[in-house]
């Protein structure tokens, strides 16, 4: 794989993973799935290519969801790190919180505003 280019990991620092690409896409996800699987009003995903990621210390757990994706977390602190969709199977979607400079991943759309709470802004 190539050099890594940009890290994340979890809040403890068990976790680590890099990605080598840039993001195909960058988004605020409003779903009932997400917001109860993090905890938020919304989650910020950064959305690359499976095969420009890598885990680069620990084995975080998954947990298959009733929707048959995967989500990823730290098995110590809680972090929730990854999504991998059924459907999507050549992507991985990163929680934007984890990654190392998150500022440098604003999110360019909403997705599921159907599920947006009243009181969140849209980006």
């Amino acid at each position: 794989m190539s050099l890594i280019k940009t890290t994340g990991g979890c809040y403890c620092g068990n976790i680590r993973y890099g990605f080598t690409t840039e993001p195909r896409l960058t988004a605020n996800c409003h779903c009932n799935n997400c917001r109860k699987a993090i905890g938020a009003q919304s989650v910020a995903w950064t959305i690359v290519n499976k095969s420009s990621f890598q885990w680069i210390k620990g084995e975080p757990t998954r947990y298959k969801t009733d929707t048959e994706a995967h989500r990823t977390f730290c098995p110590d602190c809680g972090s929730s790190l990854t999504y991998e969709a059924v459907g999507r199977t050549d992507e991985i979607d990163i929680t934007t919180g984890s990654l190392d400079n998150p500022e440098d991943f604003p999110p360019t759309k909403d997705a599921y505003l159907k599920y947006r709470l009243p009181w969140v802004e849209m980006t």
